[in-house]
């Protein structure tokens, strides 16, 4: 089964570890395929970015702790 996770529950996992949304990727990607747009991944950083950028480094240490597939989302006219 593949799961899509949005920029929300990114976003909650990066700043709450050991929060519902961090336990809940984690336990995806071990257990089904974990699917993360690029999109979505480009909303996290602006969002960090914008709110808490101190912790803009933690997303590429956040992401490689996963196993994931990045998918391309499609562009709308």
């Amino acid at each position: 089964m593949k799961i899509l996770a949005d920029a929300n529950i990114l976003y909650s996992a990066l700043l709450y570890p050991e929060g519902a949304s961090a336990q809940a990727l984690f336990y995806i990607s071990e257990n089904c395929e974990l699917v993360i747009s690029d999109f979505n991944i480009s909303e996290l950083r602006e969002v960090v970015e914008r709110s808490l950028p101190e912790h803009l480094p933690d997303i590429e240490v956040f992401l490689a702790e996963l196993s994931y597939e990045q998918v391309i989302a499609p562009v709308s006219p």
